[in-house]
């Protein structure tokens, strides 16, 4: 997904080259609009990564099967599209390879995070998850894809080290 912002004519142009290695291109008018929707939809990706550990550490510590539990949200209204690419990692215990290491994300959590104090929004739900991600980088979690934050719940809940 591509959030194009500037001059409408050079973006058209342009979708061509951007067809090449984005599944949409979308024009989304003054320069800078771009990035505001960039800031919008990783501080939802962000509380839905969180949200999807939350919830398998719950199957997972009520006794259920990881990769049950995983199939059976997927099919149910519980499901988005973070919980179908990260809770198959958090299923497995297998944070690699990364898609979106924990060490990269933290910088776009603190642009956000900037983002919505300058607008004065806020943020309780994206707040919330800060900790946890600051929690998996001090446990070594850098190179590790975001998912690792599912570990970083378990030991919270006093699961033994899976994977």
């Amino acid at each position: 997904m591509l959030y194009a912002s500037g001059e409408s004519a050079t973006i058209q142009a342009l979708r061509p080259l951007f067809a090449g290695f984005a599944r949409a291109t979308h024009d989304l008018g003054a320069y800078g609009n771009g990035s505001r929707m960039k800031f919008v939809a990783n501080l939802l990706v962000a509380i839905n990564n969180v949200a999807s550990a939350e919830a398998m550490v719950l199957g997972i510590k009520a006794g259920l099967d990881p990769h049950q539990v995983v199939q059976l949200v997927q099919a149910g209204a519980a499901n988005s599209r973070v919980f179908e690419l990260r809770a198959p990692m958090m299923a497995a215990a297998e944070y690699l390879p990364a898609t979106m290491k924990c060490a990269i994300w933290q910088k776009d959590m603190d642009v956000i995070g900037h983002f919505a104090t300058e607008l004065g929004v806020p943020t309780p739900l994206f707040s919330a998850t800060l900790p946890v991600y600051a929690a998996a980088m001090a446990q070594g979690h850098g190179a590790d894809d975001t998912a690792a934050v599912c570990a970083v719940l378990e030991a919270m809940a006093g699961l033994p080290k899976r994977g």
